[in-house]
């Protein structure tokens, strides 16, 4: 019997069914662009990616414009609608398409649903919104939220957190980001692959934040970098390199990666000292443990025997430690991800407030769970991908008030914002106009790092 082949659908419709897929059902959006890519044409893929990174990216302003447009709001099993015209609007103004085109090819959509009623109503939004967009794109640019694209509760506690620079803040994670390599030290010197990739016509520059990193200029398929596939560079972005390097680990050490997937960390650790007597790394999720092994085959092979890999929660000590104690232990703990918005901007739509308070309590969970397997004088490094001050050094705060063999080591990152514990590495960018301040105009995600020796 010959297997039916899957019904494709058009760029727009699979942008729309992915985009409400995400809102309403908190789904990572590189999860609803797997579960629908076999009916997505292999031509269009790029496309629908696109597409939904910039609604997503710019999700308050394009709710802000459709919410003027409509005279009421659609009903809860009308969502799907919602986000059909919403796609559309962004169609209109980003899409490099004819605006009849763009109109039509949403509008053509509703013929494939079962509500008809839908056709009108998305042609004379769309109309409308193409008679008036001055003025909505005004008053949506008058509104805050809708202006940098954030929600509500995370604009009020980024302008609370960063009086000063929240604009910046915002805007840097309306960017879209770079391409940074990290450079395999083991195989080659940056200035070596750096002449590499102006052999192959790809202009890229050294990141300034750290040793091994490589701005790209513009963003390529990983294929068309030179040794990839040999583990010569790893893409990774800069603030998340800086883990290895704070880390600093010594020949013959004992390290522990506490939540190691998908691995990046892991390998940058053996990278920069091959020499480490055993490296543990854990993940709460086999399937993402699986990636790091991955990595380990690709990045460090015949260092396999280096390695000891567990499914595990890594505040369970119970169920994996052997009393062994480590030299150095790396925490890169679950967090809000608010620093790489501009990477995963689905997470503004996947966070709420009251995940803080939930994440908080993990993280303070792992901190008091792992510090008893870190040797005496051992250096543990906290880290997150997250600006939010509650899980970064108030955290920090907090523990060492309830540990008095725990102190925090000053180290110094040259575009860091001071903290009283640590360093908050906020989400910067390079704009082609800007050319004073040049330190930090590294291109970073934003990240905070702790250095906790135990005395």
């Amino acid at each position: 019997m010959q297997k039916q082949k899957t019904k494709k659908v058009s760029a727009i419709a699979a942008t729309a069914t992915i985009v409400n897929n995400v809102v309403t059902n908190k789904k990572p959006l590189p999860d609803c662009i797997a579960e629908y890519q076999q009916k997505i044409n292999s031509e269009d893929l790029p496309k629908v990616q696109a597409y939904c990174y910039n609604i997503l990216r710019r999700y308050e302003f394009y709710q802000f414009i459709l919410d003027s447009l409509l005279d009421k709001p659609l009903k809860n099993k009308d969502q799907d609608i919602y986000h059909l015209v919403l796609s559309g609007v962004m169609l209109l103004n980003e899409g490099n398409l004819p605006a009849h085109a763009a109109i039509n090819e949403t509008v053509n959509v509703t013929r494939k649903t079962k509500k008809i009623w839908a056709k009108n109503l998305v042609n004379a939004l769309l109309r409308r919104y193409q008679r008036d967009q001055s003025n909505l794109h005004s008053a949506a640019d008058n509104n805050p939220v809708s202006h940098y694209c954030c929600p509500e509760w995370l604009l009020k506690k980024i302008q609370h957190a960063y009086p000063g620079m929240w604009q910046t803040i915002l805007k840097a994670s309306l960017q879209h980001p770079p391409m940074t390599l990290r450079v395999n030290q083991r195989m080659n010197s940056r200035e070596d692959y750096l002449n590499l990739l102006r052999e192959r016509k790809l202009p890229a520059q050294a990141c300034p934040l750290t040793r091994h990193g490589i701005l790209l200029e513009q963003a390529v398929n990983v294929e068309k970098l030179p040794l990839f596939a040999k583990g010569a560079v790893s893409v990774q972005d800069s603030a998340a390199q800086y883990c290895a390097e704070l880390l600093n680990p010594q020949a013959g050490d004992h390290i522990l990666d506490a939540c190691a997937a998908p691995g990046g960390k892991t390998l940058h650790l053996i990278e920069s000292c091959p020499d480490l007597a055993q490296l543990t790394a854990i993940d709460i999720s086999a399937k993402r443990l699986a990636k790091v092994q991955q990595n380990i085959l690709r990045l460090a092979p015949g260092l396999q025997n280096k390695f000891v890999l567990m499914a595990a929660n890594a505040a369970d000590t119970q169920n994996w430690w052997n009393g062994k104690q480590f030299d150095r232990i790396l925490l890169d703990a679950p967090c809000s991800a608010t620093g790489i918005i501009r990477r995963h901007p689905d997470i503004k739509r996947l966070r709420k407030i009251s995940d803080i308070d939930t994440l908080r309590v993990t993280q303070q969970q792992l901190l008091d769970q792992l510090w008893p397997t870190l040797k005496n004088g051992g250096i543990l490094l906290y880290a997150t991908c997250s600006i939010i001050p509650e899980e970064n050094e108030q955290q920090i705060k907090a523990f060492l008030t309830s540990h008095n063999d725990a102190q925090s080591v000053d180290f110094d990152v040259s575009c860091g914002h001071p903290c009283e514990y640590g360093q908050q590495l906020l989400p910067t960018y390079q704009s082609s106009d800007d050319q004073t301040d040049k330190k930090n105009r590294g291109n970073s995600d934003g990240f905070y790092y702790c250095l906790l020796q135990k005395k």
